[in-house]
């Protein structure tokens, strides 16, 4: 960015040799985006988005018929009963069980 942007400076042009002759007032060429002499100019400014949720709360759906304003939530069937987490096991086992695995061996400590 050119500080001539920033401040809005002016330039005066000298005219061109072929109109020399002629009493002509200089130009003035406006820089800083034809704003001329006001202070700070920002240019290529974009406005901020909004954040996520109040993006979606303003532009959500609205109930705006009257068939959708009385209409009530939905009833779901009720859920299955989930299985349980842990089952108990009595101390009973049968010959169909496969034997418990032998304990492993314990460590044997040298002196």
């Amino acid at each position: 960015m050119s500080v001539s942007a920033i401040f809005g400076a002016r330039l005066v042009l000298p005219t061109p040799s072929s109109a020399a002759t002629k009493a002509v007032p200089p130009q003035t060429l406006t820089l800083g985006g034809g704003h001329g002499g006001c202070g700070l100019v920002i240019e290529c400014s974009s406005r901020p988005q909004k954040k996520a949720t109040k993006h979606h709360m303003k532009t959500r759906p609205r109930k705006t018929r009257p068939s959708d304003i009385r209409r009530g939530p939905t009833v779901y069937p009720p859920l299955p009963p989930l299985p349980p987490d842990w089952t108990l096991v009595s101390e009973d086992i049968s010959a169909d069980a496969p034997a418990p695995a032998p304990a492993p061996p314990e460590a044997v400590q040298s002196e």
